[in-house]
């Protein structure tokens, strides 16, 4: 996960809710050291075992109890279970990535450092600090509504379900408490890894803003005015990469050799960058990869509650918060997806660039640069993979979407041939 100035609430938050136990110092330079922390990684194992034990507790509770709530017929057992157990499993390979990814995280951030110090020029701190707080408050207030929503409409269905007075139905929906407590994990997570995605999307639209400024002048843009605050990172400054962002900055004004210098180190930072892009992919891969079945299993029991309710009680009050669950669940598959689709869009606009530069140099220094920079492009394409099974991007939600509505109307002959 990217750890920055701008983002270092989304890393105390991540803390709280089990998925990055580390420990940050900040030695004399200013510079903070990631390192892991067995306080943290004690109490993230704990929290998520302990969450996940009473959640599957709360499953057997209602499946078992006199007069169930969610699992009434042999339908509702499999989609409810299975609701279930996709939030556990993508909370607890969250858990899992944060424990295992502490040299991952290293080496991400601290390649993160070197890219802006060269491209910081366009990197406005206090604006990226509103966003990244945008960024974490708005989903954990909707999902906080949306699960007291949820909470207090199943209460009320159990209330009307008592057959007799005795009957606790409400411990039904009290024992599902740990599920939704997963759901605050859940979205941490994605939170977090948006968060990270949109960092690179930003610096691939940074660095092929720099290629424009200093090699295209007549396509030139204004640059934002730089800011000083301090960065987060694991890796000591470099003098040599400082001094390279002054370079860029007046790169238009110097001569062949010094652009060529310059494109070097474009294309350097393009290769670290991409190089990230696989360290992240390698981080949340497996997370990922979870938390796209869940969205798709998410979308498809949400659909299927909907219409159950719809051909039978049409409780107004239930419809509506199914029809909520659903845009949540639209959103965060998006949340996933859409950044990974801006990146690849953001990264393969570089070859256009190196193109289009190509066709108006003359120096045969810088042409060569040119060249090796353009053969890097061709073989080499920063894309995000769900470990390796599938490629995350646009294309992805069709094949979903065409799934879900496949296998919605065989949950509907299966519930009709039950009764």
């Amino acid at each position: 996960m990217e750890i920055s100035e701008p983002s270092i609430s989304i890393l105390f938050l991540s803390k709280v809710f089990t998925l990055a136990p580390y420990s940050l110092q900040r030695n004399a330079k200013g510079i903070y050291i990631i390192d892991k922390s067995v306080p943290f990684i004690f109490y993230s194992s704990s929290i998520i075992l302990l969450l996940v034990f009473l959640t599957y507790r709360g499953l057997l509770y209602d499946a078992n109890s006199n007069v169930p709530i969610r699992m009434k017929t042999a339908t509702s057992k499999i989609v409810t279970a299975l609701d279930v157990s996709v939030v556990v499993l993508a909370s607890v390979a969250g858990v899992f990535c944060g424990i295992v990814g502490l040299n991952t995280t290293r080496e991400l951030n601290g390649r993160l450092r070197k890219v802006d110090e060269t491209i910081n020029g366009f990197k406005d701190v206090k604006r990226e600090r509103t966003k990244a707080l945008i960024l974490l408050i708005v989903p954990m207030l909707s999902i906080t509504i949306l699960l007291g929503l949820d909470i207090g409409t199943w209460l009320r269905k159990a209330a009307s379900m008592k057959v007799h007075e005795d009957d606790e139905t409400d411990m039904n929906i009290k024992w599902y408490i740990p599920f939704y407590s997963l759901y605050l994990v859940l979205t941490v997570l994605h939170i977090s890894f948006a968060n990270t995605t949109f960092g690179l999307w930003k610096r691939f639209k940074g660095l092929n803003r720099l290629l424009r400024t200093s090699f295209l002048p007549h396509v030139r843009v204004k640059e934002p005015q730089m800011t000083k605050n301090p960065k987060i990172t694991t890796v000591k400054a470099n003098s040599t990469v400082s001094s390279s962002s002054s370079l860029a900055s007046e790169s238009y004004q110097q001569n062949g050799k010094t652009k060529s210098l310059l494109l070097k180190l474009m294309a350097e930072t393009h290769e670290s960058l991409g190089k990230c892009v696989k360290l992240v992919s390698s981080y949340y891969g497996m997370a990922i990869l979870i938390i796209l079945v869940s969205c798709f299993l998410h979308l498809l029991a949400t659909a299927y509650f909907l219409l159950i309710e719809l051909f039978s009680n049409k409780d107004s009050g239930y419809v509506w918060l199914q029809v909520m669950w659903i845009i949540f669940h639209a959103l965060r598959l998006l949340a996933v997806v859409e950044p990974c689709h801006r990146l690849t869009v953001e990264s393969t606009q570089t070859i256009h660039i190196i193109c289009e530069i190509e066709r108006t140099i003359h120096d045969s220094i810088l042409a060569e640069e040119v060249k090796k920079f353009w053969q890097q492009l061709l073989v080499y394409e920063p894309r995000f993979s769900a470990c390796g099974l599938c490629m995350v991007d646009r294309n992805i939600l069709a094949a979903m979407f065409s799934g879900i509505a496949t296998y919605l109307v065989i949950l509907i002959q299966f519930q009709k041939t039950n009764g």
